[in-house]
């Protein structure tokens, strides 16, 4: 994706004109359709000559020309000018006119394209979340709030995005876009009251349900134990409608861990870690599916990874625990075995692995539980 959004449509300013506005920008409907002509096919040339023939006659109309020269140079990701193109018009004292409200939206998409989701937060933070109360973002604003929620599920703020998708919630507020992408924040939380209202919004959208909705309906499949057919069924679907998001091949690759399907899991889980290198989850996953490949060495090398992005969670460190007693390394098993206990007593794979370390030939692998636990 480039060209994050379209001006004309996602944030309709000439429908926000008066009358008189309107009849006003009628001489730059011209150069405007040839405008977005070019810029669907990256002719940047022609592109380029109608931005300047709008903005040599933009009169009242110049913010909307300002917004498109800023498409251009997005299109092309040329993130930098884009960014100094838009900082140069941008109220830094909040104004939440249309027009800087879109400003904001795309500095924060410009933010959010460059990994920097703390940028992107701070950009949107004055529009929806003032002193914890949420708002929502108004005309044209389902795009805007879907990237919040995206932001702050990405940047690792997952209570604050629950609180806040909640309040809309309550209020009659969410829609049901948002709702879908925030159901897998309220998986990871363990809300499964809220995820499972939010997945069923989200689904609602049919063909336009998002990776995350899908993603969290397969997570929340799993832990309540439904069939694996079903399972199964929400996983593939994932992949079929967002193939190059790395979070749909874990939850394939996890589904076909509980129907047994070893070879078939390692290769989803390998594409996922391909796809998605900074995703902690498919690197647990990835884990499994080695351990139970019989390849320990590569198992902690999965684990290790898991845990260099996220060294808190407790499976991370029972599945290391585990590849680590296969290549009979007991003292580093039962130190990983301990950090896993202390960070959650009941952890499935913490069990198991210490089953193993107490001697215990016959202990079994509750796979189920375990993959239940890894989001």
């Amino acid at each position: 994706m480039t060209c994050l959004m379209n001006t004309g449509t996602l944030y309709p300013l000439a429908a926000a004109m008066s009358a008189g506005e309107a009849s006003r920008s009628q001489a730059n409907d011209a150069p405007a359709e040839a405008f977005a002509g070019a810029l669907r096919r990256s002719d940047w040339s022609e592109a380029e000559r109608q931005l300047r023939a709008g903005e040599s006659h933009a009169g009242e109309g110049a913010e909307t020309w300002i917004l498109r020269r800023s498409d251009w140079y997005i299109a092309q990701q040329r993130w930098d000018d884009a960014a100094t193109h838009l900082h140069g018009v941008v109220d830094h004292k909040v104004n939440t006119s249309l027009f800087q409200t879109v400003v904001r939206h795309k500095l924060a998409s410009i933010a959010f394209m460059r990994g920097d989701d703390a940028g992107c937060v701070a950009w949107l933070s004055p529009l929806l979340d003032v002193d914890g109360v949420a708002n929502a973002a108004g005309q044209g604003g389902r795009a805007l709030e879907v990237l919040w929620v995206r932001a702050l599920h990405r940047s690792g703020a997952t209570d604050r995005l629950h609180r806040w998708t909640a309040q809309l919630d309550a209020r009659g507020l969410l829609d049901s876009a948002v709702a879908g992408v925030a159901s897998l924040t309220a998986v990871q939380l363990g809300d499964l009251a809220s995820a499972k209202r939010w997945i069923g919004m989200g689904r609602s959208r049919g063909d336009t349900v998002s990776a995350e909705c899908l993603i969290a309906a397969a997570h929340v499949a799993m832990s309540s134990r439904a069939s694996l057919e079903e399972v199964e069924k929400l996983a593939e679907e994932a992949c079929r409608k967002w193939p190059a998001d790395g979070r749909t091949w874990t939850v394939n690759g996890l589904s076909k861990l509980l129907i047994g399907d070893i070879h078939g899991s390692s290769a989803d889980l390998k594409r996922a870690v391909e796809l998605a290198p900074g995703y902690a989850l498919a690197w647990r996953g990835w884990g499994w599916a080695q351990i139970l490949s019989g390849n320990a060495p590569l198992a902690e090398q999965s684990f290790l990874s898991a845990l260099k992005l996220d060294d808190r969670h407790p499976e991370s460190h029972g599945g290391l625990a585990v590849a680590l007693f296969a290549q009979q390394r007991t003292a580093e098993a039962r130190d990983c075995f301990s950090e896993c206990l202390r960070l959650n007593a009941l952890s499935p794979s913490g069990a198991y692995a210490g089953h193993l370390l107490s001697g215990d030939s016959q202990a079994g692998l509750n796979l189920s539980e375990i993959l239940a636990r890894l989001i």
